[in-house]
């Protein structure tokens, strides 16, 4: 992969040229736009892709005046499905980052987070992996276990009962499945868990296919919220 394209989007002037300051000082980042509020972000998308230089990661802030980030998040996730969306906030509200997940982001940032950190995360973004800080990743876990399951997977999800539902859906799982939700839990992409378990990239996603089937959930986030719970408690 070349340089990564960042679009920032954060109605505060200070955090939009602090954030692109941090990013531009790493040789592999270029921000390609930012935006004060969910309406611009929209429009920066249309226009840089049909300028055929889309975003690769877009910073989303929650709380913005005309059209705040979650919303902001719904409708260019409808436009632009393989936008990977992470959301920023101030402090760990887990109902406002349970949203934005639910709204299809990839993951979260808190603001006060190091260069480093945020580098990181760009990065993994990029790969499409999902980043949850443990802290609050088990918070926001239960709260997006109550949105509803996936059409795939509603005929299974009838037939649990409600006390024991995420048990009995971690037991449908194979050990292969197992092996592969751990590691999506720990940020890894279907690439290095191919190369980690010795198959395809391909065959990892069949898996992850299964995977969210089986457990009812609608992405790969979701996914890395249920194992942290689940299977690495």
């Amino acid at each position: 992969m070349g340089c990564i394209r960042v679009l920032i989007v954060d109605d505060q002037t200070l955090v939009r040229e602090g954030f692109r300051k941090l990013l531009e000082l790493e040789s592999d980042f270029e921000v390609v736009d930012t935006a004060s509020n969910g309406e611009a972000a929209i429009a920066a998308v249309e226009r840089l892709h049909q300028a055929g230089s889309s975003p690769d990661v877009i910073l989303m802030d929650i709380r913005m005046p005309r059209m705040d980030g979650i919303e902001a998040t719904r409708a260019i996730k409808e436009r632009w499905d393989e936008s990977r969306i992470v959301i920023l906030t101030t402090f760990d509200d887990i109902e406002l980052i349970r949203a934005g997940l639910a709204a299809g982001a990839l993951g979260y940032l808190l603001k006060d987070v190091t260069s480093e950190q945020l580098a990181s995360t760009v990065r993994a973004a990029a790969n499409g992996e999902a980043l949850l800080q443990p802290d609050i990743a088990s918070k926001v876990f239960s709260t997006l276990l109550s949105t509803p399951p996936s059409k795939s997977a509603s005929a299974s999800a009838k037939s649990a009962n409600t006390s024991s539902d995420s048990m009995a859906y971690v037991e449908n799982l194979t050990e292969r499945e197992r092996e592969i939700l751990t590691l999506v839990a720990k940020g890894a992409s279907n690439r290095q868990i191919g190369e980690l378990l010795f198959i395809t990239e391909g065959t990892v996603k069949n898996h992850m296919s299964n995977i969210l089937s089986k457990l009812g959930l609608r992405d790969r986030t979701q996914a890395a919220l249920y194992a942290r719970e689940h299977l690495m408690s």
